[in-house]
């Protein structure tokens, strides 16, 4: 099959599944996608400026758009769960120099629906079926939960500004790792001064370019003097103790089976005493139990990593990605998860409705489909 033939397969399973067709704006204020993905997705976003002077962006997947519209539904009509499915072309700068700068994602959003481990589970299966009727059989599928660190975070009782301080610092690739390096450290001297000068921003540029230090990765100086603000007032308030700097750092480390993730990570919750993340462990649980029994293949081909999940930020519960043989492990075939406050976020809390999606790639299927002829 071309393309253009496993666009047409995997829409009808998705179209099978219920929902209206949609083809969303193709442009977006760039503030949308700058502040709801991960650093290694906003490096690779094609952003320009329009006649008016106006910073826009062209979409970089499927979900924001179609949500953006969603919302703005929503203002209008009223609280009521709606299903899109959509076969339309996403931009992005290329993950791997094999890859297109202009592809089509094929996917499903669903909003205002139950946001329960049925759910999540119905929704993988559905993206799982898709892909196989495309004579893709998947390699390996990478899950997580972005529900599951703030709950161990919420359940060691620490300070709320060393709580929040954490809580952003893991929607950042290697956030935990420095946050966590860092937390018996002081900041130097010249940095708090920056901190408290009139024009951080400019102080602190002025002070990484005395020490050579170039920005990194897509982060503005903005969200790094925030971010500083941030750990001084964890150091503030007393810092890390190193029980709950033990707790992290092994939840931080589970990667294992999917099938054996809900008891690594109760007898981590256990061993560390605490009781709090009981809730969030259950609902984990429940999940993997209704995903192994729809999709028994996934008891040998998916795995479990605590932290994964974050190359776009507005994921906050389950998130998965299917990788196929002979494609890089930042190449997917399909991907999905939850994003319950998306909705809120892009209309600054109007409107609330929860959601979760999932798209396959047949531009990658095509590929794994030749290499395997």
């Amino acid at each position: 099959m071309n393309r253009d033939a496993l666009v047409a397969v995997a829409r009808a399973v998705f179209e099978a599944a219920g929902g209206t067709p949609i083809d969303p704006d193709y442009v977006l204020p760039a503030d949308i996608p700058l502040e709801l993905s991960g650093e290694a997705v906003r490096a690779r976003l094609c952003v320009f400026t329009d006649n008016r002077g106006a910073e826009m962006v062209m979409r970089p997947d499927l979900t924001l758009p179609v949500a953006q519209r969603e919302a703005a539904r929503l203002g209008e009509a009223g609280a009521s769960a709606k299903t899109y499915t959509y076969a339309a072309r996403a931009f992005r700068l290329p993950a791997a120099p094999d890859d297109p700068f202009e592809f089509t994602q094929v996917g499903l959003e669903r909003f205002g629906y139950g946001a329960d481990p049925a759910a999540d589970a119905d929704l993988f299966a559905l993206v799982h079926r898709a892909v196989e009727a495309c004579g893709v059989q998947p390699k390996s599928i990478v899950t997580g939960d972005l529900a599951i660190f703030p709950a161990f975070i919420d359940a060691l009782g620490l300070p709320g500004v060393t709580t929040d301080l954490l809580k952003r610092a893991f929607r950042q690739e290697g956030g935990v790792r420095a946050v966590l390096d860092a937390a018996s450290r002081p900041l130097d001297t010249d940095v708090l001064a920056a901190l408290e000068a009139d024009d951080a921003e400019a102080a602190l540029g002025a002070v990484l370019a005395a020490r050579a230090i170039p920005l990194a990765g897509a982060r503005s100086l903005a969200e790094i003097v925030d971010g500083l603000r941030a750990r001084r007032a964890a150091i503030e308030a007393g810092g890390l103790p190193d029980a709950a700097r033990t707790a992290l750092l092994a939840l931080r480390d589970v990667d294992c089976p999917l099938a054996e993730a809900p008891e690594r990570l109760a007898a981590l919750a256990r061993a560390q005493g605490l009781p709090g993340a009981e809730t969030a462990l259950a609902a984990f649980a429940l999940r993997v139990e209704k995903i192994l029994a729809l999709v028994p293949g996934a008891r040998r081909t998916a795995a479990f990593r605590a932290g994964f999940g974050r190359r776009f930020t507005y994921y906050d519960g389950f998130v998965f990605e299917v990788l196929a043989e002979g494609l890089a492990p930042t190449q997917p075939v399909a991907a999905g998860g939850r994003y319950d406050g998306l909705i809120a976020g892009l209309s600054s809390g109007r409107v609330s409705a929860t959601g979760i999606g999932g798209v396959v790639r047949p531009d990658r299927m095509v590929r794994v489909r030749r290499a395997g002829a």
